[in-house]
């Protein structure tokens, strides 16, 4: 038996009574922490009320594999960090408050007076100088809609990362300009500190977030929707339709917004348009951005999903997922700004990293939840998002 780890954990857990179990183990430092790496005593399984109560006391994420020699366990022991609240915090309002613009935007008001700095070649960019606070208060819905709706996705994340006690940031929100995004930001993100042990996990922190925003967007389309008016617009791209700064925007038609705009609107059909309330607009773009995550490549909702149902099989649907964008970007260009970004992201990466216990799959119950979430997915997709 070999072991490099401490002797005495915070909650009072001795080294003694992690090795009992153990006819092996090893220690090695890992991202954000240290790895434990073990073989059961034989006649000892995962499930056995010995090992559940050593693990029970555990301070991190665990894992497990049978291998021809017993069941090995993976425990993963984060490393103390002091989180960095503020910058959080910061990122949270800076959203909020770009995102309530862009709802004043999309509500036929002008929020802050520009100037225009120009730039060589006739170039120029626009400079904010004066605030007209009053003319925030009508972009309130949208933004805290939105962002609410983005909080629940990261919340879903970063609950479930905590219920399997993986180390993990609280979300990071991205504001942008509004004049340039039409809504304020480009969404958020958690990030894991501790690596996934398993592919049961991989999917419960995958579904998590999808779910809950998808969940999430659906009354506010349905109120939104309640609230929109329905216009008659001759040779419409689509069938909705939002004004941004007095330009309009022709939005997609999913199956779920197909079917809201059927059962809470008297839609007439041709020759008419849905013109949407900011409010609706909002849980479009919940049911946008969960599609957008669960597609099934890379480092995405989708990838983690598809990967935790099916294993190294991913691959061949993650490369099927990422080329099929090639041709939808002749239909809207951000298709391949998408691919570009996943890209990046899995840092050249298409198909799921391996995860160190990848041979055992999720229960029935779990697979069941991402084959949920799965058609979610359908529900949601939106070839053609954008028109203008």
């Amino acid at each position: 038996m070999t072991q490099d780890f401490n002797s005495q954990h915070t909650d009072g857990q001795g080294l003694a009574d992690y090795l009992a179990i153990f006819a092996f183990c090893r220690a090695e430092s890992v991202r954000a922490g240290r790895l434990l790496t073990g073989r059961l005593l034989p006649g000892l399984t995962p499930e056995s009320a010995e090992v559940q109560e050593v693990l029970a006391g555990w301070p991190g994420s665990v894992g497990a594999r049978e291998g021809p020699l017993g069941w090995e366990l993976f425990l993963f022991e984060p490393a103390p960090r002091r989180e960095r609240w503020w910058l959080h915090v910061l990122l949270l309002v800076a959203t909020l408050f770009s995102t309530v613009v862009a709802g004043s935007l999309l509500a036929g008001h002008w929020p802050i007076g520009f100037e225009a700095l120009l730039l060589y070649g006739g170039w120029w960019v626009p400079i904010p100088v004066a605030i007209d606070v009053g003319a925030l208060v009508p972009g309130l819905p949208f933004g805290v809609a939105l962002v609410g709706v983005l909080a629940v996705h990261e919340a879903g994340h970063y609950l479930a990362a905590r219920r399997h006690r993986i180390s993990v940031t609280p979300p990071y929100f991205i504001p942008f300009p509004p004049y340039l995004s039409v809504i304020g930001t480009l969404g958020a993100f958690i990030r894991l500190r501790s690596p996934v042990l398993s592919r049961s996990t991989l999917l419960d922190v995958a579904v998590s977030g999808p779910l809950l925003s998808f969940l999430a967007s659906l009354p506010l389309l349905w109120w939104g929707l309640a609230h929109s008016r329905v216009i008659g617009v001759v040779n419409a791209p689509t069938a909705y339709l939002v004004r941004f700064a007095s330009e309009r925007l022709w939005l997609g038609e999913s199956l779920a917004m197909s079917w809201l705009t059927r059962l809470v609107l008297d839609f007439p059909g041709a020759g008419h348009v849905v013109e949407m309330h900011p409010i609706a607009f909002a849980g479009w773009l919940g049911l946008f951005v969960t599609a957008l995550n669960l597609l099934p490549i890379s480092q995405l909702d989708g990838g983690h999903l598809l990967y935790a149902l099916f294993g190294s099989r991913q691959r061949l649907a993650a490369w099927a997922f990422f080329l099929a964008l090639i041709p939808l970007g002749f239909l809207w260009a951000g298709w391949w700004v998408w691919a570009v970004l996943v890209a990046g992201v899995g840092r050249g990466r298409i198909g799921h990293p391996p995860l160190y216990s990848s041979e055992r799959g999720p229960e029935a119950v779990r697979v069941a939840v991402g084959l949920a979430a799965a058609v979610a997915f359908l529900l949601c997709f939106v070839p053609v998002p954008f028109r203008l």
